[in-house]
């Protein structure tokens, strides 16, 4: 993070440069941890109510204990209140980790957890699409397990950070991940559109992807205006056989696929769902 920039530490803002985590902390021990990545947006925290459904859901089936101060209204005031202290001028990233607090090995002797909040800027100021086209590949060294804790945003996630070595070797914009069953799941950072004609096809969640707030959304506004999506299983021979393939997660929004190996796509969808995600700016502004 960046120097003089503060964090919120269960409620006390502090200096980021401060530490606050115990050599016994869990998330640090045993990724027992979930968190929300949230988009700041022209000074309003867009889809909160749905990450803090989310989170709420996630805790709820790992068994840790929902805290009195998680409120809407004190979590919304403590990260806008991050907002100014760290001078994004109501545009960044916000970053709320939860972990269960220590004790206990792998059983843990409780459910109540701590929190920290970060928040950092980000140069786009509104979501627009990509202007340069993604080139994507498939990562298939290592599989996502699908299991009842695959669709969390969890601190466990070392399959997502191999993914991103890949990426970074083999110089390419984004990986593919499959499961155990050598299906599509999702990218690295985010959940996979394909579309085929006039019908559009995303992996379920019974796959593993991760239950993505962009990916409902964007679900949501496709069958709004009367589009057949199908939340499916998926192969690497869809891919090739389709006309378009996005990416969506609440940081970018929507980003458009250019390549995947030797085939080549369209972006006509995307731009549609971006001018859609701009009226809901303007919704929650």
């Amino acid at each position: 993070m960046a120097e003089n920039s503060f964090i919120n530490f269960n409620g006390e803002v502090l200096p980021a440069s401060q530490p606050v985590l115990k050599a016994d902390n869990r998330a640090f021990r045993y990724g027992d941890a979930v968190f929300e990545t949230i988009r700041l947006m022209h000074g309003d925290l867009l889809f909160f109510d749905r990450h803090l459904a989310r989170l709420k859901q996630s805790m709820q089936l790992l068994g840790m204990s929902w805290r009195d101060d998680f409120s809407f209204h004190n979590l919304y005031l403590l990260m806008r209140h991050l907002d100014q202290v760290n001078q994004l001028n109501g545009n960044g990233r916000i970053r709320m980790e939860v972990f269960r607090n220590a004790g206990g090995n792998y059983a843990p002797e409780s459910g109540d957890v701590s929190f920290l909040i970060e928040a950092t800027p980000l140069e786009a100021k509104e979501y627009v699409l990509n202007d340069r086209p993604l080139r994507i590949d498939v990562y298939n060294e290592i599989a996502k397990p699908r299991s009842k804790i695959s669709n969390l945003k969890s601190s466990n996630a070392l399959i997502h950070v191999m993914a991103g070595l890949y990426r970074k070797q083999t110089d390419i914009d984004e990986c593919v991940l499959l499961n155990d069953l050598g299906k599509i799941c999702e990218a690295s950072s985010s959940n996979i559109f394909l579309v085929s004609r006039e019908d559009i096809y995303t992996p379920s969640l019974d796959e593993g992807c991760v239950e993505g707030v962009m990916r409902a959304l964007v679900i949501e506004k496709l069958r709004d205006k009367g589009r057949n999506v199908h939340e499916v299983q998926l192969s690497i021979s869809h891919m090739h056989k389709a006309d378009e393939v996005f990416l969506t997660n609440v940081i970018t929004g929507i980003r458009w696929v250019g390549a995947f190996r030797q085939k080549r796509f369209f972006n006509a969808t995307s731009r549609g769902l971006i001018a859609g995600l701009s009226e809901t700016q303007s919704k929650v502004i």
